[in-house]
Formats: structure tokens, C-alpha cells, sequence
């Protein structure tokens, strides 16, 4: 099929009516002012909100076929506050950086499933990722690259963290396992096995020396962490010590950790000897009792204050003390200790040393509003704290309380204590349930939803909620024409009409009420006749029942008219409970949708019968008439839709396999044959009436989508679904051309399926420590790049001096020289991409590249990328270069160039810091100042000025 007019793509637009979706929160310091913004997943983006504002100043969006599961702000720089990166894992296997001031992505692909944990370290410089394929990834920021893949958990990785003074990464796995994993050796050294169950979330605190762990019970265990000498010539010569004295074989001295509160009892004990895991002491120190028995669902720390919070509502909150403070706390003891000695007449002695118990102070539980999705805290010097909580309703609120907030024995509900003030809310951006009904005004400006507990108004352009109004759990929704006013059918048998612009409701009464034997209740569908004047309403008590609208006398406000309806003369049995109900734009007819898997086609005007529709296996959910009225599209739970001409009845075709899992919902675009449907699969999908073919799917949704809108000339698409997210799609003028989008099509799905591929590499097979990466489309180009690259490069050498340039090589890269066009070709390959594209290279061409490379160390271009491309080369195909005779005299050229033009590099890198730090010196003994300090005091003067400013502008504002 060639180009046509009659399809124009729909690309997908604004998402919004989110707060945060994701299990995580994160407190973020932008402009030196901490703790000022938060930063939630909301889908497939990041939200950074103000909570002072109350406002989003931030968007983040990576562009990635997944949703954002967790994300973890970059540690401040020294000498500043701000988080200047944050680091998102994504559900599609993908990690990226994002830089806040920018707000461009690093992107990163070295999973094959959801990434469940990520940390930085310290310093800022890598980030680890953990995934629920159990594989722990480092990532290498600032030269773009993945270092290692670490294999040995059996299980989710469900935490990661680094050491601060050692370059040691911690993690925690559903397999009830906590490993160290050393990064110079990449291997892990040492495993705590003191779990019965998985170990769902853990922290470090007081400079790695305790660590804190929570799993499937109401104990949070800490355990003490001590790294003896680690100094590798003492530690040889101790072992050596150990064998000599040791009866046992050299063989046994490497055995399985048994580390834990449980003592090593016969065999045990006669096998349990130190190992090379020695240098780190694991000790348990006992174990912190929470208020709730449940999982362990989020454990988070500042550094001083730790909250755990589980499955229900409640927030347990730590204290760790001061040296101070424990010493105090000690004292205390010890005397009440002599105390009751004195008192029993005994002598006993108290312990000294100070105990769990003297280093942890538990705050009173704070009761969340509703269950929690994540939770993040922040504590000052003051001794304010502030915890910001993300609800699985939508909504975030921001508590303050204080470390000496003591627990309220008052006499009040058990329900009611904890609770504390929010000091900021975030829910009018959406809804606290999922939508259940949408639609578009007649001018298309406006946006109206509905859900279980309110009506939000939103205007289209900038996707801002104008009106909300509380309402009954609404499930079907009409706009009245003038655009003033919403009417909507609930899930409890009513019918509520609301004034939009009043923001209140005029009209609630029963409309369908059921017997006292029905289960279910609920207007299931309302729809406006064809003139306007009225609408038709289906429910529960298998009645279709019509009603016009009229001018009533407002007894309220005791002036004017309202708007208001009445019940016409009028009404319809039907044999079952009515599913859907609508009115052909031309006023003949009146399909109705019962429960008993018919639908059936009445005329209007005598509500006799015309057609009955049958062929179901499961009943209608949704239905909509053609414009013209000529042709009825059905949508059921069997996951077809069945499309009818209403002349005869005839069902002209079946489409098999809309949506798995059932049509929710289907509109015609206006004043054509073409109609868009959306079902339980989290798709939308836009359908041709007339060939009965499919045009395009759109994803984004992740869950079902309930309902959908067309607006009046079709040039907007809007959706919402159980992820609380609204989305719009919009129509553009570039044409669609069905084959290509199908092709289109099994490329994706192609690319999915060359994402869990990995080429085998040898040595791989069962080591701990492997390649970062996986193979994506991404690579796939990446080599084609290189491919074609060395293609060009070879044909221009042979052809010699009377070669003619390539047009890729002058119209795209600007350069007729063939080393430098290949230069520039390696150059555009991603950092994180191109270890994956020269592994899958062949042996030919990894000697053409040598080639190659020998050329660019002889230009002395681009030292350091040449050295990487010859070292991972050869690395990965030294067997065949080795029995290869071709190969061996490159091999020893480069072997000889190689150190020499890096000690080159090496020198020049030397040389430039030296003399950097030689002007920064001679700069601050000429000025007799710090370099930077008089500037930053600058700036410091120029804000206290402009804060001072608009308060004086605020008081002159507040005085008229």
C-alpha cells in the first residue's frame, strides 16, 4: 500500500496527572538550599517537585521503553551542597545519569531485568546497579563505560551500597545472602549468612562500622564490621604462621563462611579455620525490635536518623547517638546498675563498654496517611527532621518533627497517634485512584476526568487541573454541551451533575437502583442524545432510562437559573444489566449492551427493536456508533472486537486479539470510519472500519487502560488507566504508510529479543566477574558504523594516490583523509557501546582495525581511545592472533608503539597539572587571597541583596 492521505501518525504528547509512582523518594539540594525539592518516579520519568512551591520544576526523561524503578542522587561535591547528577534504573534492564543542571542522560544497558537498587560511590565517580536478574553492574561515569559484572547472588538484588574508605561494595539479595565484593579483584571475599529469609533492604552507619539489616520479621539485626591489617605481606606472612601451626593439609585451609549468632558445633568446628576473609570481623551485635511484624520494605538513613517502614502505615525512627551521648548513656547505666546492687545487697559489676542499646535511641512511630510507596529523611544540626513519604494513592506529603519529640501517652485513638502535620502536600496534581472516565470539551481546550473521589478539569496546553470536585466513584462520565458542566454515573446507582466553573455539585439523586438480591450496583453508562438535549443511562437494574435536561429555579443562591434533569416518559427493559449504552449521532438508533452477551440495536423514536447482535463469549464492555451511523464496533472481554453494519445487522468483520485481556473502551473519530480502542493490555490502538486492518499502536500506559476520548475533530487522543497518569496523543501531518510501520514493528520486537543475547566469550563460563554489557539494536549500529568504516578505509588505501573520497567521508565527516575518517567514525560510537561492538567484530576485521590503530599511534591521534579499541582487541581474540602468522608482525609494532605513546600522554597529562597548580599558587600569593573564595563571597552578597529586595517588595505589596 503506497502513501495515502487518509492516515496521519499519532505520536504520544503531554503525561501529567502524577505525583509519584515509583518505590522510591528522594530528597534533593539544588541552589545550596537542602532539602528544597524532592525527586519521585511517575512512570516512565522523574519528577523533581518544590515543596516550599508546592510546584514541578523538573522533568526528567531518558526516552527509555520502561518506568523508572528506583533512582539515588549523586553525593555532593566537596565545598558544595548540590546534587548535581542523579542516577535512575529503569524496568527494561537500562540505568541513566542525569545531570540536573543540563538535564541530558547518560544511558547505560547491562541488564536483563528490572534494575532494582543502585548506588554512588563516595566520590562520586561510579555507580552500581543491582537487577532483579541477580547480576551487580559498576559503571564508570566519567569515562561512559561499564568496568565489571558481578555474578553470585541467586535472587533480586535488593540493595547496594559502597564502602566509604575501601573499595568494597556491599549487597543484599532475596537468597538471604549479604556480600562484600572487593573492585581492585572483583570477587567477592566475604558473605554474612546470619539470614533465615531474604534480606529485603540494609544500610551502613558511623563510617561503615555497623551495619543494619532488615528482612521478613519485625528485627532489624545489627552487625559490627571491623577490617583488620590489610596489609598483603603481613597477611602472607600470618597465613604462613597459621599453616605451619595448622595439622590440617594446605587444601582445607579455603572453606564456606559460617559467619552469624550461630556457634560452629562438631564438624563445624573441626573445619572452621581462617580463610582469606579474615580481614573483615563480622559480629552481631543484637538486634532492634520494630512496632510491626511485617517485611522490612524501605530502610533509610542520613547518617544520624534511620526510618524503616513496612507494609502498613507505620514509620519507625532511630536515632544514632553521638560519642557524647553514648558516653553519658553509659554512665546512666552504670549508676542505676550500682543502684539496684545496692539495693539486692549484691555486688555486681556493670558492663563498661557501651551496647546496642546505648548507641540507638528509638524516636516515636509516625503514622502515614495512607500505604507508602517510599520514604526518605533528612536531618539538621538543629535537630529538626524532616521525612518526605510518597503514598500509593498519588500523593507525597512532607512531615517536620524534631529528635526530641517524645511519644504522646495522651488518652486518644491508637489510630490517631504518630500522626503529624504535613508541612506540604502534593495531590492536586492527580488523582488518588486510577481514571475510570475521560472526555474532551467541545473546543478541545479542556481535559475532563474522573475516578473514585473526584472530577478534575484540566487544560489541555499546559496539562494544569483547573477545577477539582469531590464526587462518588464515578465510572462512566458525559460533558454537558456549552461545556459548563460534567454529569457522571457512579459506581453506587447516582447521578451527579457538577457546575465546572462553581466547582459544585447541583444535582445527586438514585437513578438505578437495583432489587435486594443484585451483588452489583452502578450506573454503567451514560451517553448524550443526538440532538443534545438529553442523555440515555444504563445500569444495574436492567433499566435504560432517558432523561432531558432543563432550567430549573436555583433555591441556593435565590437567583437566576440552573442547570438541572428530569426522567422522560420514557424507559426500556432490558433482560440483563446494561454494560454500555449509545445513541447513533443520526438519532435512529439506541444500542444497549447487557450483561447476558447481546447487544441490541433499538430505533429511537418507538424503541422498538431492530437488530440483535450475538456471537460473544464474554459480554460487551464498550461500543460506538459511526458517524454516519451506518457501522457499530463492539469490544467484549474476550478480547475481540467485532464490527456490525446496522443496515442489517451483519457482522462484517471479527478482529481476534485486540487487547489481551479485554476492550475497556473504543471511540470513532468524528466524521470518519476510523476509531481508536484500548484495553487491559496497556495499549492504545487505532483501527480502519473500512479494510479492518490496524493502523498504529501507541504505548506508554504500564497497566490497563480504562477509558479513552476523541476529541471533536480528532486531532487529540486522550487516556487514562490504572497508573493515575493521563496522557494525550496528538495528531501530526506526516503521513503513515502501513507496511513500514509493520515492519517498524518486528524490528521492536527483534530488539527485544537481541537484548538478552550475549556473545560467548571465553573464560566467562561461571566467573564472578564479567563483561558489563549486553547487546542491543544500539550495538547492532554501532558495528554497521564500524563495519562500513573499515570498508572505506580499505578501498581508499588500495586505490592509492587516484582514490576519489567517499560521499560519506566529505559530506558527512568533512575529511578526505581515510585514517581520520575512521577516527571519526570510532569517535561517534558511544563509550558504553563500543566494548559490545568489538567483541561481535570478526578476526578480519579486528586485523584490518589493528591496521587502523597502529596508523592513529603513529599520527599520535587519539591516544587514549586507540589504546582502549588495541588492548579490549587482543584481549578478547589473543588465541586466534597468536596461532595467526599474518598477525604476529603488528603485533610486535604495536607492542613497541603502545607504551611509548602512552608514557607520552602520561608525561603531558603530568606536565599540564604540575603547571596548573604552579598558577593557582602564584595567583593566590599575588592577590594574597584563595582562588574562587572572593568571587563565591561575591555571589554570596549579590543573593543576600536580592532575598532583602523582595522582602521589602512583599512588605510595600502587603502594606497597600
Amino acid at each position: 500500500m503506497g502513501i495515502t492521505t487518509q492516515y496521519l501518525r499519532y505520536v504520544p504528547g503531554s503525561v501529567f496527572g502524577l505525583v509519584g509512582t515509583g518505590r522510591c523518594v528522594r530528597f534533593i539540594t539544588r541552589f545550596s538550599q537542602r532539602a528544597k525539592c524532592v525527586a519521585v518516579p511517575a512512570c516512565e520519568n522523574v519528577l523533581v517537585w518544590d515543596i516550599r512551591k508546592t510546584a514541578k520544576v523538573l522533568t526528567l526523561d531518558a526516552e527509555v521503553n520502561g518506568d523508572v524503578t528506583i533512582l539515588e542522587p549523586r553525593p555532593p561535591a566537596r565545598g558544595s551542597l548540590d546534587n548535581t547528577h542523579l542516577a535512575v534504573g529503569y524496568s527494561d534492564g537500562s540505568v541513566a545519569v542525569f545531570d540536573l543542571m543540563v538535564g541530558q542522560p547518560l544511558k547505560f544497558t547491562g541488564h536483563r531485568g528490572a534494575v532494582s537498587s543502585l548506588s554512588w560511590d563516595p566520590q562520586g565517580m561510579r555507580v552500581a546497579s543491582g537487577s532483579n536478574d541477580g547480576e551487580i553492574v559498576i559503571w564508570d561515569v566519567v569515562s561512559e563505560r561499564g568496568m565489571v559484572r558481578l555474578k553470585g547472588h541467586k535472587g533480586k538484588i535488593t540493595q547496594i551500597r559502597f564502602l566509604k574508605d575501601r573499595n568494597v561494595v556491599v549487597s543484599s539479595c532475596r537468597d538471604s545472602f549479604i556480600k562484600f565484593w572487593d573492585i581492585e579483584i572483583n570477587h567477592c571475599f566475604r558473605t554474612l549468612t546470619g539470614h533465615r529469609a531474604e534480606v529485603w533492604d540494609f544500610i551502613l552507619l558511623q563510617d561503615d562500622t555497623r551495619l543494619v539489616s532488615g528482612s521478613s520479621d519485625a528485627e532489624l539485626r545489627v552487625w559490627s564490621l571491623h577490617f583488620t591489617d590489610s596489609d598483603p605481606k603481613k597477611l602472607q606472612d600470618k597465613d604462613e604462621e597459621d599453616t605451619l601451626k595448622s595439622d590440617e593439609p594446605p587444601e582445607k585451609m579455603f572453606c564456606i563462611d559460617r559467619e552469624g549468632t550461630r556457634a560452629a558445633t562438631g564438624a563445624d568446628q573441626e573445619n572452621h579455620v581462617k580463610d582469606d576473609a579474615s580481614i573483615l570481623q563480622i559480629e552481631k551485635l543484637g538486634s532492634v525490635l520494630r512496632s510491626r511484624g511485617d517485611r522490612v520494605c524501605g530502610l533509610h538513613t542520613d547518617g544520624r536518623v534511620v526510618a524503616c517502614y513496612g507494609k502498613s502505615q507505620v514509620v519507625d525512627l532511630f536515632v544514632m547517638l553521638t560519642e557524647e551521648e553514648v558516653r553519658a548513656k553509659v554512665a546512666r547505666r552504670l549508676k542505676n546498675e550500682r543502684k539496684r546492687a545496692r539495693k539486692s545487697s549484691t555486688d555486681a559489676e556493670g558492663n563498661k563498654a557501651p551496647v546496642l542499646s546505648d548507641e540507638i535511641r528509638k524516636l516515636p512511630t509516625v503514622r502515614a496517611a495512607n500505604k507508602l510507596l517510599g520514604l526518605d529523611v533528612f536531618s539538621e544540626k538543629t535537630g529538626s527532621l524532616r521525612i518526605a513519604m510518597l503514598h500509593v494513592n498519588n500523593s507525597l506529603t512532607v512531615h517536620e518533627s524534631s529528635l526530641n519529640r517524645k511519644e504522646d501517652k495522651s488518652k486518644i485513638d491508637d489510630d490517631k497517634k504518630g500522626n503529624l502535620e504535613a508541612v506540604c502536600t502534593l495531590d492536586r496534581p492527580g488523582h488518588r485512584t486510577e481514571v475510570r472516565a475521560i472526555a474532551f470539551t467541545s473546543q478541545s481546550d479542556q481535559v475532563i476526568s474522573a475516578s473514585a473521589d473526584s472530577v478534575k478539569v484540566w487544560h489541555r496546553s499546559n496539562t494544569q487541573a483547573i477545577t477539582t470536585v469531590p464526587c462518588d466513584y464515578a465510572v462512566s462520565l458525559i460533558v454537558v454541551p456549552g461545556d459548563r458542566h460534567a454529569l457522571i454515573g457512579t459506581k453506587f446507582g447516582r447521578l451527579q451533575l457538577f457546575d465546572l466553573g462553581s466547582a459544585t455539585l447541583l444535582e445527586d439523586i438514585i437513578a438505578h437502583e437495583p432489587d435486594d438480591k443484585a451483588e452489583d450496583t452502578g450506573v454503567w453508562s451514560v451517553t448524550l442524545t443526538y440532538d443534545g438535549r438529553g442523555f440515555v443511562s444504563g445500569g444495574s437494574d436492567k433499566m435504560v432510562k432517558f432523561w432531558k435536561f432543563e432550567l430549573v429555579r436555583d433555591e441556593v443562591q435565590g437567583r437566576g437559573k440552573r442547570l438541572s434533569f428530569v426522567q422522560d416518559g420514557r424507559a426500556l427493559k432490558v433482560a440483563d444489566q446494561v454494560t454500555c449504552v449509545r445513541c447513533s449521532s443520526n438519532g435512529k438508533f439506541v444500542a444497549v449492551a447487557t450483561l447476558d452477551m447481546k447487544e441490541t440495536l433499538y430505533f429511537s423514536d418507538t424503541l422498538k427493536l431492530c437488530h440483535e447482535l450475538y456471537g460473544k463469549s464474554l459480554p460487551a464492555t464498550c461500543m460506538d456508533f459511526s458517524t454516519d451511523g451506518t457501522i457499530i464496533v463492539t469490544g467484549s472481554k474476550d478480547t475481540c472486537l467485532r464490527i456490525y453494519g446496522t443496515d442489517f445487522g451483519d457482522q462484517r468483520r471479527l478482529l481476534k486479539n485486540a487487547h489481551q485481556g479485554g476492550v475497556t473502551d473504543l471511540r470513532f473519530i468524528s466524521k470518519t470510519h476510523m476509531f481508536f480502542s484500548c484495553g487491559q493490555d496497556g495499549t492504545v490502538k487505532q483501527w480502519d472500519a473500512d479494510n479492518f486492518q490496524r493502523i498504529i499502536t501507541l504505548d506508554g500506559h504500564t497497566g490497563i487502560v480504562r477509558c479513552l476520548a476523541v476529541c471533536p475533530k480528532g486531532a487529540w487522543v486522550a487516556s487514562g488507566g490504572q497508573d493515575h497518569s493521563l496522557r494525550l496523543w496528538e495528531r501530526t501531518q506526516e503521513p503513515l504508510i502501513l507496511e513500514e510501520e509493520r515492519e517498524e514493528e518486528r524490528r521492536r520486537k527483534e530488539e527485544v529479543a537481541t537484548v538478552v543475547q550475549r556473545p560467548v566469550v571465553p573464560g566467562e563460563e561461571g566467573a564472578q566477574a564479567v563483561r558489563p554489557y549486553v547487546t542491543s539494536h544500539h550495538t547492532e549500529k554501532a558495528i554497521d558504523m564500524i563495519l562500513e568504516a573499515l570498508v572505506i578505509y580499505r578501498e581508499q588505501i588500495e586505490a592509492g594516490s587516484s582514490a576519489v573520497p567517499h560521499n560519506l567521508m566529505t559530506h558527512v565527516y568533512n575529511t578526505s583523509d581515510p585514517l581520520k575518517f575512521v577516527l571519526e567514525v570510532l569517535r561517534k560510537v558511544k563509550s558504553s557501546e563500543l566494548e559490545e561492538a568489538i567483541i561481535v567484530l570478526p578476526l578480519d576485521r579486528i586485523m584490518e582495525l589493528m591496521v587502523v590503530i597502529k596508523g592513529l599511534l603513529e599520527q599520535g591521534w587519539d591516544v587514549e581511545l586507540a589504546s582502549r579499541i588495541l588492548v579490549l582487541a587482543v584481549r578478547i581474540n589473543l588465541p586466534q592472533l597468536l596461532a595467526s602468522v599474518k598477525a604476529a608482525p603488528i603485533i610486535h609494532s604495536l607492542a613497541h608503539l603502545l607504551p611509548q605513546k602512552t608514557l607520552q600522554i602520561q608525561d603531558m597529562v603530568g606536565f599540564n597539572l604540575a603547571g596548573l597548580h604552579h598558577m593557582k599558587d602564584r595567583v593566590e600569593q599575588r592577590t594574597d587571597t584563595q582562588l574562587f573564595a572572593e568571587v563565591s563571597k561575591r555571589v554570596k552578597d549579590s543573593r543576600q541583596k536580592r532575598k532583602r529586595k523582595d522582602k521589602a517588595i512583599k512588605r510595600v505589596l502587603l502594606t497597600i
